[in-house]
């Protein structure tokens, strides 16, 4: 007779259910190692690699271990219920049986298969997750326009988590659990249009933009060198030649003069803005290394109190404060076509070839679609009406145009999106936006009466126009004026980005900006703005106090008003033959705020004055 098999006693882990949640935990450790390994081997940390390593795997750790003592609490009731300490039994596997034994080498084969072949789908998962088509096209179909843009910027080898993200599992956690509005919107489609900026809760650009722009190693003077071509029938190609004074903020270095003065190194900047967009700044102070206020500087504008001006959060200037578009950059027209005429992806000697296209950029298309018929019409248009011959010879060269013109559209403007090249301001530099005229505008004063300069050679050599040059020549004839028309009076001190606003053409002649409609998109003209004091009118030989010679309106022929004394008179006089306005009015209080005259007398079409 057989020896009675001993009872089959054990701890309450053994049992199926435990089993499966001791496999679990297990295969979550050989995953943590394998994470684990990929990292340390990477030769950049990745914020996705870290996700899985410190967070998934661990859940799934959790998940096993939740599986496991599940198993025991069951495995604890059925003894109490059966009243038996015995376990049951696990699944007999006798090799030499088989049907076990394929049963067993199947198995083997398909777990080792299956280990390998998950860890080739994690790895390239890891890879995937990171990788600029997953950010762009896959999950944020919403930020086209950004992506858009990143494939044309100096920044497109660059991938989005390096910026947005950064290095290590805790920024990303903060980027994603910010992020679950955004995904909500996305998902819901409640997400503005545009997508509003700046962008908050962004690492510091002195924890990504620094992993390879080091601004305490920075210093001296860099050359820039712009072709432009101008508006005229021969788009006469022209250089601008201009030295920005970089500078840095190490003294190790020799210096901290320029305009990385500003950064986070030596000194300390701080300001306070009063909108979303920082482009209205009051108040602006420095500090020392110690935390010692140094100044402080207050705009002239700012109409507040003290105590609503501390209400207001602070904000420390760093790197996005004026590279705030670094790689989602939309190039307004004039800039774009001024590229594509020096690549020669627009031919140059196109007559008129730079104003068409920047023309009919402008206008606003309510789809693309539309835009891209548009863009055709009206630059084949111009052609078969103006030269219609060039237009039969040259019928290349016009698609060619054409083809080009609807490339700078469909980078730069997203009508679905609301989003052009007016939409995001650009703070650095100051010609189409103000820029660095946020603070340095002259208006911000300290308590002992210091003013932020605003002089152009704080940042910058005086810009010298010459002929288009090779790369880094520089012409040695004589220079032409840095700007094409002479800056004088009120001219030299109002800011670039008033005529040089993005999406418009800058003006060529005085009556594009001085005109008495106020839905102009340029500014508007008020007789206050050259008569200072009421009832004033200069004399002709004041003119030289705004301009040193006689041009534009003023030259002969140049516009049916041309005359000195069209202007030159009391505007009254044109009309009603009276030599002052105390001729029809006793005073003046109507005219105390700056209304044009032209509201009540339009001298220039002969009509009365009105009622």
């Amino acid at each position: 007779m057989a020896e009675e098999e001993a009872p089959r006693r054990g701890g309450l882990y053994r049992n199926a259910v435990s089993l499966v949640g001791a496999i679990i935990s297990g295969g979550s450790i050989l995953l943590i190692v394998f994470a684990l390994a990929l990292e340390y081997s990477a030769k950049r940390p990745s914020p996705y690699i870290g996700i899985f390593t410190y967070m998934l795997f661990p859940m799934f750790f959790a998940v096993g271990a939740a599986v496991f003592l599940y198993g025991m609490r069951h495995e604890s009731m059925r003894r109490r219920r059966s009243g038996s300490e015995d376990a049951l039994p696990y699944p007999l596997v006798d090799l030499n049986i088989p049907r076990h034994r394929k049963r067993f080498i199947y198995i083997s084969l398909g777990g080792i298969f299956l280990a390998i072949f998950m860890s080739f789908i994690t790895y390239n998962a890891f890879l995937y997750s990171e990788s600029v088509p997953f950010c762009g096209t896959l999950c944020h179909t919403v930020m086209k326009p950004e992506y858009t843009a990143y494939l044309a910027s100096p920044h497109a080898r660059v991938a989005c988590v390096d910026c947005h993200v950064g290095h290590g599992a805790s920024w990303y956690v903060k980027a994603k659990i910010s992020g679950l509005r955004q995904v909500i919107a996305v998902v819901t489609r409640s997400y503005p249009t545009p997508i509003p900026t700046p962008i908050e809760n962004l690492r510091p650009a002195r924890e990504t933009c620094e992993e390879c722009h080091w601004p305490a190693k920075f210093f001296g003077t860099q050359l820039m060198q712009n072709p432009h071509f101008r508006y005229n029938e021969a788009n006469t190609a022209e250089q601008i030649s201009i030295g920005v004074k970089t500078g840095g903020g190490s003294s190790a270095l020799g210096g901290t003069a320029g305009i990385h003065w500003h950064m986070i190194i030596k000194n300390r900047v701080s300001y306070i803005a009063t909108d979303r967009q920082k482009q209205e700044i009051p108040y602006i102070e420095v500090r020392d290394q110690q935390g010692n206020l140094e100044e402080s500087y207050t705009s002239l504008d700012y109409k507040g109190t003290k105590e609503q001006l501390a209400t207001l959060p602070t904000d420390v200037m760093d790197c996005m404060d004026c590279h705030n578009r670094p790689t989602h950059i939309y190039l307004p027209p004039d800039t774009a076509v001024d590229r594509a005429m020096t690549t020669g992806l627009i031919p140059r000697t196109l007559p008129w070839a730079k104003k068409v296209v920047v023309d009919a950029l402008v206008h606003d298309y309510p789809t693309a679609q539309k835009a891209h018929e548009g863009l055709t019409s009206e630059i084949e248009g111009f052609y078969r009406r103006k030269y219609p011959s060039v237009f039969q010879a040259r019928k290349a060269d016009v698609d060619k145009t054409v083809a080009q013109a609807i490339a700078i559209f469909d980078r730069s403007v997203f009508p679905d999106m609301k989003v052009n090249w007016k939409t995001y301001t650009s703070n650095i530099g100051h010609r189409n936006w103000p820029g660095c005229f946020r603070c340095h505008d002259g208006r911000h004063v300290s308590k002992k009466g210091k003013v932020l300069s605003m002089e152009c050679t704080e940042c910058h050599t005086m810009p010298e126009r010459g002929p288009l040059m090779p790369l880094g020549a520089v012409s040695q004839e004589s220079k032409m004026p840095w700007h094409p028309v002479t800056l004088m009076g009120k001219h030299s001190r109002i800011l670039c980005s008033k005529c040089h606003s993005a999406g418009y053409r800058p003006s060529s002649e005085c009556a594009e900006c001085h005109k008495m409609d106020t839905s102009a998109p340029m500014m508007s003209m008020a007789c206050t703005d050259c008569h200072q004091k009421v009832g004033e009118v200069k004399p002709l030989t004041a003119c030289k106090e705004c301009h040193s010679s006689l041009s534009g309106l003023h030259r002969k022929g140049g516009h049916p008003d041309a005359a000195c004394t069209n202007c030159h008179k009391p505007h009254v006089w044109a009309i009603t033959g009276r030599d002052t306005c105390l001729a029809c009015h006793s005073d003046m209080k109507e005219h105390n705020a700056p209304k044009p005259c032209i509201g009540c007398h339009d001298f220039r079409k002969g009509k009365p004055p009105k009622k």
